[in-house]
């Protein structure tokens, strides 16, 4: 049986699902971008067999309060530590899929002592994947605003309903691909055949569309991507350089859309201070073709390939020195397309047999 409560940490009311036996080991999941801790609900009631199982809204989504502060990864990372101790949790193990995983690697990196177990999926760590143009988009100001204030019901009824909104392909969003280049933002071609139909009924719909369309997700949906993640890429000597939001912003705005753009290809950073920086206890990610498309590249990789060849890939190898991977033949949305393989891995994960 899961359970649906809130609880008040040193910051925020946080609104979140539990289940499983209360002395049982916990472990907490992480929800991504533009979804809740509902996104869990394939995994919450298998892993609660063996575990006590957290899943909370974080900071602006779903039950969670809506505080219009400025978002960084230190402040969401304190939020899972905050929220852990308000539940008398010492330590536990960490799951994120998307921005649940920014953040739970940020947790984890900064509160090693509290997180034993990091498992990442479909995510990222220090590095952003050039073909993650939403990245791009969010930094335009006020359109990224002006765009959720419009069209942020349809922009949920399209991802998880297949109903196509009524807003165009880049420049004006980022969420349909471009005529001229379908490839630009899914080179690995995860989603060419993707039927949301298959993953989310209308029940599921309703309920990331509910939660979402309100104006402080709005906010915090931009301030996750505008402020949290803020790029730097490297000048002629190879030193990382800060661009503001107003300067990504012109890339994305680049005559002949941001494909054209000299710097398009590059990796942004968005953590410098953390390159370099390990997590000394065991890591996993589960990764799908969307972000990982070289490995994809000669077939469906196998269960102890390591991902490698650019500098997305290479930072997981460089940040967890006691790391595995696996990959999932779906979408990005691998805990709600792809729920047997996710529940197989986690398991194993969890109970040190990976």
């Amino acid at each position: 049986m899961t359970e649906s409560n809130y609880i008040d940490t040193a910051g925020l009311r946080f609104h979140y699902l539990a289940a499983g036996d209360e002395n049982a080991p916990p472990v907490v999941l992480l929800h991504g971008f533009p979804q809740t801790s509902h996104m869990w609900r394939r995994q919450i009631p298998v892993l609660a067999e063996h575990y006590r199982v957290y899943a909370p809204d974080t900071r602006g989504y779903g039950g969670t309060d809506k505080p219009r502060v400025r978002v960084t990864r230190d402040l969401l990372a304190r939020d899972i530590v905050d929220f852990i101790d308000a539940l008398g949790i010492g330590q536990c193990s960490l799951v994120g899929h998307d921005w649940g995983g920014i953040v739970a690697f940020k947790a984890a990196l900064e509160y090693p002592d509290r997180f034993t177990r990091l498992g990442l999926v479909d995510t990222l760590c220090t590095v952003w994947i050039p073909w993650g143009i939403h990245g791009y988009w969010f930094k335009c100001e006020p359109e990224a605003e002006q765009f959720w204030e419009r069209h942020a019901g349809e922009f949920i009824n399209s991802i998880f309903g297949g109903i196509e909104g009524s807003y165009g392909p880049p420049p004006h969003s980022p969420w349909k691909a471009p005529p001229t280049d379908n490839e630009a933002q899914d080179p690995g071609g995860a989603m060419a055949d993707w039927d949301p139909s298959k993953y989310w009924n209308a029940d599921d719909v309703e309920h990331y569309r509910a939660a979402f369309d309100q104006p402080g997700s709005h906010f915090h949906a931009v301030s996750y991507y505008r402020d949290a993640l803020p790029f730097h890429f490297p000048d002629d000597d190879g030193h990382l350089v800060y661009r503001t939001p107003a300067q990504v912003a012109e890339m994305w705005n680049h005559p002949g859309l941001l494909f054209s753009h000299p710097d398009f290809g590059v990796f942004p950073v968005y953590g410098p201070e953390d390159l370099g920086r390990t997590y000394p206890h065991p890591a996993l990610y589960l990764y799908s073709a969307f972000l990982m498309p070289q490995a994809f590249e000669d077939g469906f990789p196998a269960d102890d390939h390591i991902p490698h060849g650019n500098p997305y890939a290479d930072s997981f190898v460089n940040h967890f020195p006691d790391y595995r991977a696996r990959p999932a033949g779906c979408g990005h949305f691998i805990p709600e397309e792809a729920p047997e393989r996710t529940n197989e891995v986690l398991l194993a994960f969890l109970a040190s047999e990976i």
